[in-house]
């Protein structure tokens, strides 16, 4: 297939989904992959020659996020950009167009696609409107409100995007049920397209050995979260609990791994040292890196906060702690978090309470043979579910179908 793929973040990127299956895995299989996204440095529309072989990137200016006056106009540059990357490609030949959730992006595409009558295929990984109406209510006032508007103004317009697209891709299940009975869309064209886990190990035991003597982590003891250090997510919650655990064990350790260098991973950092805590951030690290800094630790906390947001969502740093063989405690609040540990026996699911987290973490460091059997059941059963070399053949199926609303139906509508 001919295919035209908004993958939503800059070029280059540092994205488990984007690197491995957009720029990898589907030209590997024998399709041609076009892009449009921002690329830094650009002050213009220009085409770049794309590394992955065929195809080729529509590069437009990528802006930084400003305050709420330049956003309105960053927002409308971008509309004109991606407008006209996308009439550079007026003349190539295309089977399926696929957005990753910018809405100034899927709006363009689902007009383009609607021009040459071929399928438009959206992809929804996060539900960022309700973490947007989430987040004004609790901050308030009119920072606040202007959040709330923003939010439902994004929830209405991916709604009606949604509906124009011959097939979605729900980041999880339980968001799957959720825009089908909240969106108005119809369970047909709906399937749920997790994040994944890489089906190579990039470190060996020496080298894991190795990163964790320079990162001076105790073994039996160190802790570890990988993920966004955002006040929505509350991560001071998961300082609370380590101060928990390190009450019990001596000398424990907490090791952070995040692509962030901003205020929210700077005001992290501060609070863990005013609590004298023993904790290390570390990134921005390579999502194919991920993996063995996740070795270095012997369990992984995965506090996905018991909200909305998290419900829908995939629990994507719970795969990456299995398939490095990590054991997992987890919110058994958020419906996947308990399907998956359960079915892989690779952790264990508490209640959000951070006495019942803290006895979990501290159960299993102090039991290492069951952390052992724990972290061999849940990598095996990572790699089977949800490698991304078994994702891109879903994908596409689903890219395929999509050209044939009978063929949709038919699909299995999770991988």
């Amino acid at each position: 297939m001919n295919l035209l793929i908004f993958p939503q973040y800059p070029y280059p990127a540092n994205h488990a989904v984007v690197n491995t299956v957009f720029e990898n895995m589907l030209p590997a299989r024998g399709h041609v992959v076009h892009m449009v996204r921002p690329v830094p440095g650009l002050t213009s529309v220009q085409r770049i020659p794309a590394p992955w072989g065929s195809g080729s990137i529509i590069g437009f200016p990528d802006e930084p996020v400003g305050g709420r006056l330049s956003n309105v106009m960053r927002t409308w540059r971008q509309a004109r950009w991606v407008a006209a990357a996308t009439r550079e490609l007026r003349d190539v030949p295309l089977d399926a167009m696929l957005v990753r959730n910018d809405l100034v992006a899927a709006s363009a595409a689902a007009a383009e696609a609607r021009r040459r009558d071929i399928p438009f295929v959206y992809q929804l990984s996060s539900p960022d409107a309700e973490f947007t109406i989430t987040r004004g209510h609790e901050r308030g006032g009119l920072s606040g409100a202007y959040m709330r508007v923003r939010g439902r103004a994004g929830l209405a317009s991916r709604r009606r995007l949604s509906r124009q697209a011959a097939a979605v891709l729900a980041i999880s299940t339980s968001m799957r049920d959720h825009v089908v009975a909240e969106d108005g869309l119809s369970a047909a064209r709906v399937f749920s397209f997790p994040m994944g886990v890489l089906d190579v190990t990039t470190s060996s035991p020496d080298e894991i050995d190795a990163l964790r003597a320079r990162l001076s982590l105790p073994r039996d003891r160190t802790m570890v979260f990988s993920g966004v250090l955002d006040p929505v997510r509350q991560p001071g919650w998961m300082l609370d609990v380590f101060d928990l655990v390190r009450a019990r064990v001596p000398g424990a350790a907490f090791l952070v791994i995040t692509y962030q260098t901003d205020d929210r991973r700077r005001l992290f950092e501060e609070d863990a040292r005013r609590r004298n805590a023993d904790v290390r951030v570390v990134g921005p690290v390579p999502f194919r890196d991920v993996s063995s800094y996740l070795r270095c630790a012997d369990v992984a906390i995965s506090s996905y906060r018991p909200m909305l947001e998290h419900k829908v969502a995939s629990p994507t740093k719970t795969w990456e702690a299995l398939c490095a063989g990590v054991p997992v405690v987890g919110n058994a609040e958020v419906d996947e978090h308990a399907e998956f540990l359960e079915a892989s026996g690779g952790g264990v699911c508490v209640r959000w309470d951070r006495a019942e987290f803290a006895d979990a973490i501290v159960a299993l460091m102090q039991e290492p043979e069951r952390r052992r059997r724990m972290g061999e059941v849940g990598r095996q059963w990572a790699l089977a579910h949800r490698s991304y070399s078994h994702l891109t053949e879903y994908l596409e199926r689903i890219l395929v179908a999509s050209r044939d609303p009978a063929a949709l139906v038919a699909l299995p509508h999770e991988p």
